[in-house]
């Protein structure tokens, strides 16, 4: 959900098919969307010679959705898609040291679920599998840069960040056995959650969007800790 969205962060100034890195300028944002449409997948798989772990899959084992009404834990949660994400914004701001990102992504996350309580204000439960589609989520990130030295070179390295996201379709969202296998509650909270899965996606996304942002934002500083400035940029 991401969140990945600093995927296109790691390529805002990037083409690589392997080692070789095309470079661009700061104002030319043309340059930069297209370096980093064309990047995506390969980064999104994992760059082995750089040390850049996949970020397609994500694997977590446990996350917490919780929120004040509602008990809601993951497990053996899988995200795939990322690596089909599109930029449709990318902006370097040289001066005040920013990235602008926008992406639009489709994304699948499968694991396990344990829920209990209240979502959108009706009881709910239940312990199984859940599936998730999320059918174009644009995530726009402001990316703060500073630089380290090192022998000598500089290497990008990213000081701060913040991230929002919107729905621009609806959801897919199933919790398989809801209410332990009783028919009909099930099938009336099933119903609920299909209708309502944008709704039920902002109120208990903000804690796993977070996690997989962290997660993106490590292999981007590797990255950059590999990489220096002048083979990224044209400035």
């Amino acid at each position: 959900m991401f969140t990945h969205c600093l995927v296109g962060f790691v390529i805002a100034s990037t083409v690589a098919a392997g080692p070789a890195i095309t470079k661009c300028k700061s104002e030319d944002s043309k340059c930069i969307k297209d370096s980093t449409n064309a990047m995506i997948s390969t980064f999104a798989a994992g760059l082995p010679d750089l040390g850049v772990e996949p970020v397609d899959p994500l694997f977590f084992k446990e996350l917490d959705a919780s929120t004040p009404n509602l008990k809601l834990l993951l497990k053996d949660v899988t995200i795939t898609g990322l690596q089909k994400c599109k930029a449709k914004k990318m902006v370097r701001d040289i001066p005040q040291s920013k990235l602008y990102v926008r992406l639009e992504c489709n994304i699948q996350a499968d694991g396990l679920y344990e829920m209990n309580g209240k979502l959108l204000f009706l009881p709910i439960e239940g312990n199984d599998k859940v599936h998730l589609t999320l059918n174009k989520i644009m995530i726009n990130a402001d990316v703060d840069l500073d630089f380290k030295e090192v022998d000598g070179k500089k290497y990008w390295n990213i000081k701060d960040y913040k991230y929002s996201y919107e729905l621009k379709e609806k959801a897919n969202l199933n919790f398989e056995n809801l209410f332990n296998g009783n028919d009909v509650l099930g099938r009336a909270a099933a119903t609920m959650v299909q209708e309502n899965g944008n709704e039920i996606i902002m109120e208990v996304g903000p804690p796993v969007i977070k996690n997989i942002a962290a997660t993106i934002i490590d292999r981007v500083k590797v990255f950059f800790s590999k990489i220096p400035y002048d083979d990224m940029s044209l400035d």
